[in-house]
């Protein structure tokens, strides 16, 4: 089941990370740890030129769990096709994220 969730005024369609199975694609994406009450926070953000269903087996996969003790970790993405942006954009995108939310994970 996915959901769309604005994050920094974007809406990024989310999967739990275990269910994740993007399509090669460039895109920013976010790593939520999902509270019982549908609030959340940001445990990475990123980008890449290729999306893609190893989400799971990311490095720092570890490191998310850690901040996410319950386990429920959840992927989105927001699609920036490198016919309309380039790499440059999507690394703005994610250093305006991680800005605002200071993720625990990851640094840029």
């Amino acid at each position: 089941m996915s959901k769309t969730i604005n994050i920094g005024l974007v809406p990024f369609s989310c999967v739990k990370l275990a269910e994740a199975d993007f399509k090669d694609r460039a895109a920013v994406y976010v790593v939520l740890c999902m509270k019982d009450n549908n609030e959340w926070t940001v445990l990475d953000a990123g980008q890449s030129c290729e999306v893609n269903a190893s989400a799971d087996a990311h490095p720092r996969n570890a490191m998310w769990k850690t901040h996410c003790p319950a386990g429920n970790i959840w992927i989105g993405t927001y699609p920036m096709p490198t016919a309309g942006y380039s790499k440059a954009d999507r690394f703005a995108m994610e250093r305006k994220l991680r800005r605002q939310y200071k993720p625990p994970c990851g640094k840029r």
